[in-house]
């Protein structure tokens, strides 16, 4: 169940991330300002997918150590 609840959260992520770029694209004007706008979008949805694979591995070697998220049990 840990599985799917990251991976849902996981999808929400890149869904916003793509909606981002792509607004991004379309109101920021000049090459560079994208450029720069979009490496940020991205280093920042790297870094959450990380924090998010971290959290998977942990909660599947039964270590739980890292924690970025609170679950309930259902």
């Amino acid at each position: 169940m840990i599985t799917l609840k990251l991976l849902g959260l996981w999808l929400k992520i890149t869904c916003l991330t793509v909606l981002a770029v792509i607004l991004e694209g379309v109101l920021v004007r000049g090459f560079w300002w994208t450029f720069l706008t979009v490496g940020v979008t991205v280093l920042v949805y790297i870094g959450l997918t990380a924090g998010i694979w971290k959290e998977w591995r942990a909660e599947r070697n039964g270590a739980g150590t890292y924690q970025i998220i609170h679950y309930t049990r259902d």
